[in-house]
């Protein structure tokens, strides 16, 4: 696993979110330059000044700090030869007529590619340049017009033509808020002209450009404040400000508009608008002082408080990268950390490596599995926050400031950051990168988390404490997913910092794909045992917010939504992800390949039903071909047959983790009395049920259905539950969905006994969902159809397979009714603790079914 800081390429480049240089983290300190009032030289227009004022204001530039210059049109070589002599790097944009429908006409786009790879080829191997920008800006009514998708692939073939012609420097494409939606896949960084002045919506929409760049920097590559409209001190003060918010939400830097007040555009010189750090004759603005203090220091502005933070490595047989783990641990820049290491009874040489590090704590015990080992060094650690990471990691310098800032400052009780894959050595890795089911963290909105990976998470040592820390249960994986849906059961919330990154060595081949799939379904069936709530009839997780990995693709089946304002008019265009399909979702699922091969066996014998398999098989092909097609791939390990092998990847992954779950539940022994914890005022009172149906409770003191209701809506809100109230037309009092096949319809009624007696009655009453009558019907149809094939056959091949059709119909209608058993005692454990809270007295349930 390469560490990126031992780079020491004289060459900027970028890795996850930032970018390095010479084994350092490089900010960009940018200010833009020009277009400014052209001069011609042999015969070319140049938007620059003469060479000598041009020297003047590089070496102006650099003695603020400055160390990236952006510029609007190719420059002559001596200008990037200043540059270079000034220490200054250049960001180019290549400008091109973006402006008209472009993509119309063959010859307009091959001029564009022309006009692109000859500007690069006219400058390869500069060692001033630090990347070229291939377009900036395009309208959002000509994006509109061609769609996102045809912009996109015109902008990828420019970068790659780009950089065939020089892979040497970085290339991106300089966006704005009314397109950020655009993403071309082949960027090397993410790159927006942003002018947003209220801080604080500022602020969150750095958080969404954060998320939308996914593992690749972001910058800002324009910001400024008009001087005419506002006061020098109010462009000083937004500048300072917005430097620190760049800086202290994890960007890879920004570039500050303008220079100078001398702009030069539309064939015209501007005089109404005046963006300078300086003003046409140079002299420095108010805004050049607070911006220089900030870019020559760290322009990083301290935490408020620095609470002590224990680090926890737990380790099994993880001696390969143990060393590289401990040593980016050791090297954070925060002021007050520990670092814990948990040997969990490993037989490689864990112990060995772990007394090259003396400032390590080492702890080791048998091997209990990866909760337990996360719950010993829990006890152990002595910080405030405790952090986990795993012995396969490898942390960034900053990972605790991004982790601790927005722990403490956010109001969470837990956060989490991104895990980064080192980058694809070859295509099968690439291909496998791309493919689904890859670890990742789940997201509510752009700072609040659903999941983050156990890999990279925190939490205050209260809030561990509050849920009794990791579940023992989960040795292998899941215990990350189940303490952070515990700890907002609680109701505490889990923050999201995306540059809180941690380097993740992952299963690159495609045995240990299958293997690392295996494990997350196996994670998911002992999940499902304790969180019914969030899981789907088929076990697969069913999560709120939108899953982020690192292959961003968006289905043919469940594409993105954008907001393009009224008539395309909007100033911020955003990007919002479309709900996954569950019949998608279905279709690519273990279940529906069995079923489509049970309808294939019973079309051998009954042929006139072929196309029913037929069109299962195809749907289910249909799924995988889909995300092979729309799965990003890097593009310099991307192959003609790289789709066939995603595709691939696709159909068996779901399957193979599906078998895994499914194992795990036969495998697994649960005892079928579930046993709740009702808390009063006194003692902890245990109920148990026994399949309930009509449940009774009685009061002396005037209370009924009027208080138990809210509070039951009150248990149901708390505990995350989907449920429809009572609008007065149904005969129901709420409907309650616990899984895609049944739904619980609760009644209540309360008899009135004189003096305040009072006996409320609940009837818990099982209701098959849409979609199981949508799945029921074929199967009723198919099940007449065999039994009129089972009538008229005479073969024993008939008789068996129709008998095996038979069985597995029973076998379903059986796992139906153990799944209603299940859901309608669930519900009854939480009718029982809204009962509690409004002091209604429980009386054993009745087994009774209708």
């Amino acid at each position: 696993m390469p560490d990126p800081t031992l780079n020491a390429s004289p060459r900027v480049f970028a890795n996850s979110k930032f970018f390095f240089h010479r084994g350092r983290k490089f900010f960009v300190r940018g200010a833009t330059y020009g277009p400014l009032p052209p001069h011609e030289e042999e015969g070319v227009q140049i938007f620059l000044p003469p060479r000598d004022r041009a020297r003047a204001d590089l070496l102006q530039m650099a003695d603020a700090g400055i160390n990236v210059v952006r510029l609007y049109h190719p420059p002559p070589e001596w200008f990037l030869d200043e540059c270079e002599r000034a220490g200054l790097a250049a960001y180019v944009t290549i400008p091109w007529e973006q402006h008209v429908c472009f993509l119309d006409e063959r010859a307009t786009r091959r001029s564009i590619r022309e006009r692109v790879t000859s500007a690069v080829r006219a400058h390869r191997g500069h060692p001033a340049l630090f990347a070229w920008a291939v377009g900036n800006e395009i309208p959002a009514g000509i994006v509109r017009w061609y769609g996102s998708r045809k912009i996109e692939g015109f902008l990828d073939e420019l970068l790659d033509a780009a950089r065939q012609a020089d892979p040497s420097p970085l290339y991106t494409y300089a966006n704005y808020p009314p397109t950020e939606y655009l993403q071309p896949n082949a960027l090397d960084f993410f790159s927006y002209n942003v002018y947003l002045h209220r801080p604080r919506d500022f602020e969150r929409y750095l958080a969404r450009l954060q998320n939308l760049a996914g593992e690749k920097p972001l910058i800002i590559s324009e910001f400024g404040m008009d001087t005419v409209r506002h006061s020098q001190e109010e462009q000083a003060e937004l500048l300072k400000g917005h430097i620190g918010a760049v800086a202290r939400l994890g960007l890879a830097g920004t570039i500050l508009f303008a220079w100078t007040d001398e702009w030069f555009t539309g064939g015209s010189l501007i005089e109404d608008w005046k963006f300078g750090l300086v003003d046409a004759a140079r002299v420095p603005k108010k805004a050049l002082a607070e911006v220089s203090a900030l870019f020559k220091g760290h322009p990083r502005i301290p935490l408020p408080r620095t609470p002590p933070v224990s680090v926890v490595v737990c380790s099994y047989n993880g001696a390969r990268t143990l060393d590289a783990c401990l040593t980016s641990l050791l090297q954070m820049n925060y002021p007050d950390y520990e670092v814990i290491l948990v040997d969990d009874g490993s037989t490689d040489p864990t112990e060995q490596i772990a007394r090259e590090f003396p400032s390590v704590r080492y702890l080791r015990q048998e091997n209990l599995g990866l909760s337990v080992a996360r719950n010993v060094g829990m006890r152990a650690a002595r910080g405030e926050i405790i952090a986990y990471t795993d012995s396969d990691c490898m942390a960034d310098k900053d990972w605790l400031y991004y982790l601790v800032g927005t722990l403490d400052q956010g109001g969470f009780g837990g956060v989490g950051g991104p895990n980064v894959s080192p980058p694809a050595q070859n295509h099968v890795q690439a291909c496998v990168a791309a493919s689904p089911g890859q670890p990742s963290h789940v997201l509510l909105d752009d700072s609040e988390a659903e999941h983050v990976p156990g890999c990279n998470m925190a939490f205050y040592r209260w809030a561990l404490e509050l849920v009794g820390g990791f579940d023992p249960e989960y040795r292998k994986a899941g215990d990350d997913v189940d303490l952070c849906w515990r700890l907002m059961q609680r109701g505490l919330r889990i923050g999201f910092s995306p540059s809180a990154i941690v380097w993740h060595h992952r299963r690159f081949n495609v045995r240990a794909y299958f293997r690392q799939q295996e494990g997350y379904g196996e994670a998911e069936a002992l999940l499902r045992f304790k969180h019914l709530v969030y899981f789907g009839p088929t076990g697969s997780a069913r999560w709120r917010g939108r899953v982020y990995g690192g292959a961003r693709f968006s289905s043919l089946f469940h594409r993105p939504i954008i907001y393009h304002g009224v008539f395309g008019l909007g100033l911020f265009q955003c990007v919002y992800p479309g709900r996954s399909s569950d019949l998608v979702l279905f279709m690519g699922s273990i279940e529906w390949n069995l079923m489509a091969l049970a309808a294939l066996l019973v079309s051998l014998q009954i042929p006139a039903i072929w196309y029913l398999p037929a069109a299962m098989i195809a749907g289910s092909f249909g799924v995988a071909i889909s995300y092979a097609l729309r799965a990003r791939v890097e593009t310099r390990h991307r192959r003609p047959w790289s789709p066939l092998l995603i595709a691939a990847l696709a159909f068996w992954q779901p399957i193979a983790r599906g078998w895994a779950r499914y194992s795990t539940w036969v495998r697994k022994k649960r005892t079928p009395r579930r046993i709740v914890e009702a808390k009063s005022a006194s003692r902890a009172q245990v109920v148990e049920w026994d399949r309930p149906a009509l449940l009774s409770f009685w009061n002396e003191e005037g209370v009924g259905r009027e208080h138990f209701l809210p509070a039951l809506k009150a248990r149901l809100d708390r505990e995350g539950w989907k449920y429809s109230a009572d609008t007065g037309w149904t005969n129901w009092d709420y409907q309650v969905y616990g899984n895609r096949w049944w739904m619980i319809r609760v009644l209540s009624l309360t008899e009135e006994h004189g003096g305040g007696k009072r006996l409320t009655r609940v009837r818990l009453h099982p209701s098959p969902t849409v979609f199981a009558r949508m799945i029921g019907v074929p199967i009723a149809v198919l099940s007449f159809l065999a039994w009129l094939r089972f009538a008229a056959t005479t073969s024993p091949e008939g008789y068996r397979l129709i008998g095996a059709w038979f069985c597995a119909v029973v076998v379903w209608m059986l796992a139906l009714l153990w799944a209603s058993t299940r859901l309608r005692h669930r519900v009854a454990q939480i009718v029982d603790l809204a009962a509690h809270d409004t002091k209604l007295s429980s009386l054993r349930a009745r087994r009774k079914w209708f």
